[in-house]
């Protein structure tokens, strides 16, 4: 998983240069560039694809189940029920691990409700916070300024 982390943080930062020296290159070489970005954007996918993969598996592997009938989350023998908002929040945030959401893209990707405030999506973030610790789950519902909330799995349980 950390080398799937490492490739993907190396990629970025290729595709990142890239970008940001695409105006300063000659038209042929724009165009090589160009199809250079394409190339690592689906090598990007690819290696994100593959460590959700493994995130979802490492999650089985340590007994946690979301149970999308009944909304209840189980963890190791324990249990809770979820409203639908922090049960699409929880799936939401276990299907793109360690990545970052601002409100804004929680309130359109995770419920598709933009008519929502964010001091709601904050309340919704501090239950799930609360949930995950009442049920011991290894991992950490955490805030970076201007990054957003990320779901992040902790190796140490």
């Amino acid at each position: 998983m950390s080398i799937y982390d490492d490739l993907l943080r190396f990629k970025r930062g290729l595709l990142a240069r890239i970008e940001r020296d695409l105006a300063t290159l000659s038209p042929i070489a724009r165009m090589a560039a160009s199809q250079d970005l394409t190339i690592i954007e689906e090598q990007l996918e690819g290696y994100q694809a593959r460590l959700d993969l493994w995130y979802r598996r490492v999650w089985e592997l340590r007994g946690l189940w979301l149970d999308p009938e009944s909304h209840m989350v189980r963890h190791q023998g324990k249990e809770y029920h979820l409203t639908n908002r922090e049960f699409q929040l929880l799936q939401f945030l276990l299907d793109h691990p360690h990545r970052f959401f601002t409100t804004d893209q929680i309130k359109n990707r995770a419920w598709s409700d933009p008519a929502l405030f964010p001091e709601e999506v904050r309340n919704y973030v501090r239950r799930v916070r609360s949930i995950l610790a009442e049920l011991e789950i290894p991992c950490d519902l955490i805030n970076r300024p201007r990054k957003g909330y990320s779901l992040v799995f902790r190796a140490d349980p």
